[in-house]
């Protein structure tokens, strides 16, 4: 498990496939701005199985609030196949959870684990160019903003436009400096 101020971030157990199952085939889970095909139970049920959605090629961890609920999920894989970077994601399932620092918790709590458990010197996102409050909570966790990647995901029967953000690990160390660093004050 991964613990950060208000959240914990851990593996999907068994127990959690009905709520697994119910995420990948609402839409109002999944937002405006992820494609919206519908996943049979049958496959989530096979991933877990197959390697319990934890491989070198996917990693999905659970968001659980402060009472242990799962309220979401982030994950990693690779952003490129030639480069150690990875590629980050993230759901907060119920809109009533959202717009509450979860997300932005969860990330951050992704970040920090992926950078000092992988030998990488980047870690990149993408969301909709539309997707404004996403963006922000990317910049929030360090994410520059890149570019924008065409009609990269399609949604909603339209091809939508990504922006890409990143975060280099020199960038993180630094930030995870000067939160560490103690404050002089005058006496």
């Amino acid at each position: 498990m991964i613990k950060h101020q208000r959240i914990t971030l851990r593996h999907v157990t068994e127990a959690d496939l009905p709520a697994m199952i119910k995420a990948a085939g609402d839409p109002l889970a999944n937002g405006a701005y992820n494609p919206c095909r519908l996943v049979s139970p049958h496959a989530v049920q096979k991933r877990f199985h197959d390697n319990g959605f934890s491989s070198d090629e996917h990693e999905a961890f659970l968001v659980c609030d402060e009472s242990g609920a799962v309220i979401g999920d982030v994950m990693h894989f690779p952003a490129k196949r030639y480069t150690t970077a990875r590629e980050v994601g993230w759901r907060i399932h119920d809109p009533a959870h959202r717009n509450r620092g979860y997300a932005t918790e969860a990330v951050t709590a992704l970040v920090d684990y992926l950078f000092k458990s992988y030998p990488m010197n980047r870690i990149e996102c993408n969301t909709s160019t539309e997707n404004h409050a996403s963006i922000r909570m990317a910049q929030k966790c360090g994410f520059v903003r890149e570019g924008v990647l065409r009609g990269l995901v399609f949604v909603g029967g339209v091809y939508l436009d990504d922006v890409v953000l990143s975060i280099l690990r020199a960038v993180w160390e630094a930030k995870k400096s000067v939160a560490t660093t103690p404050s002089l004050s005058g006496a």
